[in-house]
């Protein structure tokens, strides 16, 4: 199940196997292995990599999200309805990309 959630969230990123392998530092094979289920069983380090490349916690990589919280649709859906500016939303957008590239250097 968790190898079928990667595979579903790195296609959704547009990532590549090796992107993701890469960018979590494992090995491409390692990656395959999870994503066809051959191996059912990752360490806890290697799920969060695999985590933290993708920019989800590792509980939404392990439990499936449900309709509602799936995406970024429902915030922009009510984003009007609360007054939140286009502006808001961008810095927000940037804040997010420093704190994932924060998190990058600091696994490094």
């Amino acid at each position: 199940m968790i190898g079928v959630r990667i595979k579903q969230l790195r296609e959704q990123k547009g990532y590549s196997l090796t992107k993701l392998a890469k960018e979590a530092q494992i090995s491409k094979s390692y990656l395959s292995n999870l994503e066809r289920q051959t191996n059912t069983n990752p360490s806890l380090s290697v799920l969060s990599k695999i985590a933290t490349a993708l920019d989800v916690t590792t509980n939404e990589l392990i439990e499936p999200s449900s309709p509602k919280e799936d995406g970024h649709e429902p915030l922009l859906k009510e984003a009007p309805h609360k007054k939140v500016r286009k502006a808001d939303l961008l810095e927000f957008q940037q804040f997010m990309q420093s704190r994932k590239q924060q998190r990058r250097n600091t696994s490094d």
